[in-house]
């Protein structure tokens, strides 16, 4: 989740979201409080109180990102306890030998310079206070910026009700996707993610074609999205595997019913129970299955479309 995309110019102007991630994850600028249950920007609904150092970074840091590069506009800060993210327009080329890179090693140094008065370490070599590098994801289809903003604005919440309730995560909950009533099981937050892509491999594509769209999904999954698919053929299902190998979040569609007893198979069990993977059944009565039909083939596909093109309901 920390490399640059190979295709990307890093110098030309672009809209970001950036992320910066504390070592070790130490809940450095502030701490969650509210009540999850209400709804956002009201009165007691969940957020960040921010730490001495949360503040100092949001009044002293980030206002000299525009102030040191006038063609850069930050539109957007979340601050969560152990990471940032950062959402940046460049309006412009940056400065010749300039480029992303440079603009975040400056604030990540301003960062540090607060980070060390705040907590007076007055060590010789005093420890940074990010992980080394950053993960930015260009923001350039229609409609993430906005889904990004709104994601960006509920991240407290949800952070809290993960905390709160981990055995949401477990429990049964339905979505509705195109007149289908699915039940599914696992990490319902992935339907939260606005990125997602549908992983289908049909047989006419040559190895050629299926070595360009494994790139295209293993880029969605290290920037942060959700590979959406029934993983049926063969190949769909290396594709499923090296994804999770490599940590990436996963919706697998099954026509296996899920009911009051359901278990999910395999290391499948372990994705759900760690939150990496959602399973979700179109048809929830239906028996366990050891086959699938051509017509269950195509309903899953095209409802892992519906999904991934974020049109579904949850409920």
């Amino acid at each position: 989740m920390k490399r640059r995309s190979l295709c990307h110019n890093y110098n030309a102007a672009a809209t970001y979201m950036i992320t910066l991630v504390t070592q070790g994850r130490q809940p450095l600028f502030g701490h969650l409080t509210g009540d999850s249950s209400l709804p956002l920007f009201t009165e007691g609904c969940a957020k960040v109180v921010r730490s001495e150092l949360g503040n100092a970074i949001i009044v002293e840091e980030i206002p000299k990102i525009n102030r040191y590069y006038p063609m850069i506009e930050v539109w957007k800060v979340c601050v969560m306890p152990d990471h940032l993210h950062i959402i940046i327009r460049v309006k412009e080329n940056l400065p010749q030998g300039k480029q992303l890179g440079t603009v975040i090693n400056g604030f990540k140094y301003g960062c540090n310079k607060a980070y060390w008065r705040c907590f007076d370490n007055q060590d010789e070599h005093p420890t940074g206070l990010f992980e080394d590098n950053f993960c930015d994801k260009i923001l350039n289809k229609p409609g993430q910026l906005d889904r990004w903003k709104h994601y960006l604005d509920d991240n407290p919440r949800r952070l809290m009700i993960k905390q709160t309730h981990p055995d949401l995560f477990k429990e049964q909950q339905r979505v509705k996707v195109e007149g289908h009533d699915c039940l599914c099981i696992g990490n319902c937050f992935l339907l939260d993610i606005p990125d997602k892509m549908e992983v289908v491999v049909h047989r006419r594509d040559s190895d050629d074609e299926y070595k360009d769209k494994v790139k295209v999904w293993m880029q969605c999954g290290e920037n942060y999205g959700v590979l959406v698919g029934a993983f049926i053929s063969e190949r769909e299902q290396v594709v499923k595997q090296a994804a999770l190998e490599k940590g990436y979040t996963i919706i697998q569609l099954t026509n296996d019913g899920i009911g009051p007893c359901y278990k999910p198979s395999g290391n499948d069990f372990y994705y759900c129970a760690t939150g990496r993977m959602l399973i979700l059944s179109p048809w929830p009565d239906a028996p366990a299955k050891s086959r699938i039909s051509r017509w269950e083939c195509l309903q899953l596909n095209a409802l892992a479309e519906k999904i991934a093109m974020g049109r579904f309901l949850k409920v």
